[in-house]
Order: C-alpha cells, then structure tokens, then sequence
C-alpha cells in the first residue's frame, strides 16, 4: 500500500483518535463551501450514512459516522449472484434543480423511463392509477365507482384519510382500493391517518378522466412518476449514494452511537470511539436517537415512543428465465395476497441482472400490530406469485435474498405532529439538526430527503458562524 498519500489527523479535531485517513479526504474535512463559509467544517459531526447525511456532508464536508459497512440507507441496493436489488422502489422524480446539479456533480448517469405500472383487483390488472383505469373491471364495480366519484361527499376539511378519499375521489374507489390498499401498506386503518401527507402522494383525476377511464381509455401519464429517472448503473440505485460519497467528507463505517451526551457534546460509538462536536445532524431514527440521549427530558422520550413507523420485509427473487414482465411495478390491495407490491428490477435496468435472467422484488408489509410468518414468507410470496399469474409453476428461481427494513414510512397518525414537535425542539435546543426521513420523521422521497441534508448542512454552518460572532462579541467588549 502506498502511505503517501496518508496522514494522521491533527489534535482536537472529531477524529483525534490516533487512526489514519487519505490527503483527499482530509481535505474535503477541511473545506466548506469557502464563497458563504469560513473553514469551521471540523465542528460539524454527521450521524448516518443514508442520502440525507450525505448531502450534508457535501456542504458541509464534515465526518460521517455510519452504523452499516455500506453507505446509502434505505437507499442503498443489495447484490447477490449477479442480482442487484433495490431496498423497495426507489426512482428519481424530482425537478428540484439543487437536487438535480447535485447528482450531476457526481457523475451519475440516469436514464429516462415512462412508468409502466399496474395494480391487481378483483382478479384484473389494470393500468395505474386506478382512479383513471377501471375498464378492465367488472360493470357493476365501475358503476360503483363512477358513481360514488361524481356523488363524493363535500366536507371542507376532512378528519382524517379515510373521510379524505370520500371526499376526494368518492366510496367506489376508496372502498375498492385505496382503503384495503392504505391497511396493507402502512398497517393501519386510515381513519387512524391524517391527510396531511397526501399532497402529490395520491393522483387526483378529472371527472373527464374518470369516466373516461371506466369506459375506454388506458390512461397512464397521470401522477408525479409517469416519468422517472433511474441510475444506468450495475449497483441500480444504490449508485447514487455511492457516488454521493466521493464528493462528501469522510465516511467512518461500522460506528454505532451509543450514547449522546448534549451537555457534554460527545457522541460515543459502541467500538469504544468518542466524537465531540460543535453542531451535531442527525439522520438517524429520531426514537432511536432519543433512546441514546442521556439527557433527553422524560416529555421528550414520551413523546419519541408515541412515534411510528411501518417495517418491510423485501423479497428479492431470481428468476431463470428472460422475458418475464415488461412492468415496472404493481400493486395489490387484495387481503389474501402477502405482499403489497413488487417491482422487476431488470426493466428499471437491463444490466442489474444476468443475462437471460429477469428479477422480481416483492415488498410485505408489518408491524407489531399485524406481524408475518418470517419462516415460511419466502414460500408464501412464490405461491401468491404464482397465483396472481406474475410466475409460473415451472419457473426457476435461481436465487433468492431478504431485507428487512425495520423503519420503512412513517405513520401520519394523530399523534406524530406534535410528538414530532416536542422531541425536534428539545433537539435543535441542544445543538442538533434532524434531517432526512427519519430525523425529520416525514414522508420524505430520496430527493427531498437529499434537499434535507442540503438545508441541514446550511443551518448547521450558519449556527456555528453566528455562535462565533457572538463569542468574538463578548471578548472584545470584556
């Protein structure tokens, strides 16, 4: 190994520890973005690897502590056997230009792809969104639907998501699929939801498009992601944080924190290291980060305990045979089927597979409320496969993989505002910044959680520089 390019950091900075780390990095640990900053980056710590903590990183150029040996997150992309498989659907489908210039600073090549997507009901595939795609469906369930759309209930300010798809989209089409569809997939009720969330989450039809749709018309290019983007890379999306890497400071892998200490200021990691620190943003899962916080306030840790996530089990399966599917994903909102939705990874990208091999990813959904049978789900997905017709008996499957996502979506349920309130303000009192999906527990895409981490790199800096001026205030005026 050449050690020229080697040198051991100097005393009082976070990583002060006796390890080694590259000239290179230790100069993206030097450097902040100089035009609006001054060099304080050495006072800034990152907690968690995922996209959001990167792109703070990016700004700020400061240490990133990651528990994982990869980068990346939820965001991050598992390989096996040749396979590579995202951990859940990730696509890019964002216009936001920071986000964009961003990714093009990396050097990520992204391809353009239209949405080919599909959701099975009542025995029927039919394209996505629903709403503006019920021909393929029974006479009498298309009735129901149109008709329950064009009489929706007019309530000026629904109580709650379920009294939102009565009066947004009508009891037909609630009642048909996005209801069974919102249980299966967050593992609560509806009625339990808010609507806070829905925005751009949930296609909103035209009446035009609706009666359309249930007489004729294949209607796809409706919602934010009839038409994405999605890396041209091996490593599938999972290339994004790995490029997001090399333009961030550095990573420290394998560092668990354990223990945080806001009075003191010192993160400790269950490898024994301890890391002081200015200005701390944290990615990491805000019960999470509560649990460790020795100083947390008995309000505070009750109101993190209130918080709730789904978790996802994700089937990742290899099949030996091309030509499976030309989808891109589907949905299923039918109860007795074991997964919400799966996607084929090797149409987002033809080189995340063998050749003459297809893949499928299958998504279940769970919760303490509504557990799995983890033994026997790999079985129980190839049979619904099976029969909902996406495989065939005679299918080999080459290879098979698991991921479990233990905080997947977080739950907008009546008590998330304001425990999420209590526990960001006890935070950003101590000197630490949340960001991303779930140190701002929000149901935040890659692009928005990657803008979090921009804005969270900016705050931090611009706090640190204020608490400078104000510092240099007080010795001259002694």
């Amino acid at each position: 190994m050449d050690t020229s390019s080697i040198q051991s950091l100097p005393t009082g900075t976070p990583f002060d520890t006796g390890k080694q780390i590259s000239a290179i990095h230790m100069e993206r640990y030097n450097k902040v973005n100089t035009s609006h900053h001054p060099a304080r980056s050495e006072s800034i710590v990152i907690l968690g690897g995922g996209v959001a903590g990167l792109a703070a990183s990016v700004v700020t150029g400061a240490p990133i502590y990651e528990a994982d040996s990869r980068v990346g997150g939820v965001a991050a992309s598992d390989s096996g056997s040749g396979f590579t498989f995202d951990r859940g659907i990730h696509v890019l489908q964002t216009k936001n230009a920071r986000v964009l210039k961003l990714l093009d600073d990396t050097g990520v090549r992204l391809n353009d792809c239209s949405r080919q997507a599909y959701i099975y009901s009542h025995d029927t595939y039919s394209p996505y969104p629903f709403q503006v795609n019920t021909a393929g469906l029974p006479l009498a369930l298309r009735a129901r639907c149109v008709w329950g759309y064009l009489n929706r209930e007019k309530v000026a300010k629904p109580r709650n998501y379920e009294e939102w798809m009565y009066a947004n989209l009508g009891r037909g089409f609630a009642d048909t699929f996005l209801i069974p569809y919102s249980e299966k997939f967050w593992t609560v009720h509806p009625r339990e939801m808010t609507h806070e969330w829905t925005g751009n989450r949930v296609p909103q039809p035209t009446t035009l498009q609706v009666l359309r749709g249930a007489l004729w018309s294949k209607q796809t290019r409706i919602g934010t992601n009839a038409d994405f983007r999605y890396p041209d890379s091996e490593h599938g999306y999972g290339a994004i944080p790995e490029a997001l890497v090399h333009k961030a400071g550095p990573v420290c892998r394998g560092h668990r924190a354990n223990r945080l200490d806001v009075r003191a200021r010192t993160v400790h990691f269950d490898n024994g290291m301890a890391v002081q620190y200015q200005r701390l943003i944290s990615t990491i899962p805000l019960p999470d980060l509560v649990n460790i916080c020795t100083d947390a306030p008995s309000a505070v840790r009750a109101a993190a305990a209130k918080l709730r996530t789904n978790s996802i089990l994700v089937v990742n399966l290899g099949i030996g045979r091309s030509g499976l599917s030309d989808w891109h994903w589907a949905h299923f909102p039918e109860k007795d089927v074991s997964f919400f939705r799966i996607s084929f990874p090797h149409n987002f990208s033809n080189i995340v597979t063998p050749r003459g091999m297809s893949a499928i990813s299958a998504e279940v959904a769970y919760s303490p409320e509504r557990p799995i049978d983890r033994e026997n789900i790999v079985a129980r997905v190839v049979d619904d496969l099976i029969r909902v017709r996406v495989l065939k008996r005679e299918d080999p499957i080459v290879f098979s993989m698991t991921r479990d996502i233990r905080y997947a979506y977080c739950i907008y349920d009546f008590e998330r505002r304001s425990a999420v309130r209590t526990v960001r303000e006890w935070l950003i009192g101590s000197g630490v910044v949340p960001a991303g999906r779930y140190g701002l527990w929000s149901y935040f895409w890659s692009d928005e959680a990657m803008m979090s981490g921009l804005q969270a790199g900016e705050k931090a800096l611009k706090s640190i520089t204020a608490n400078d001026a104000v510092q240099e205030a007080e010795v001259a005026n002694r």
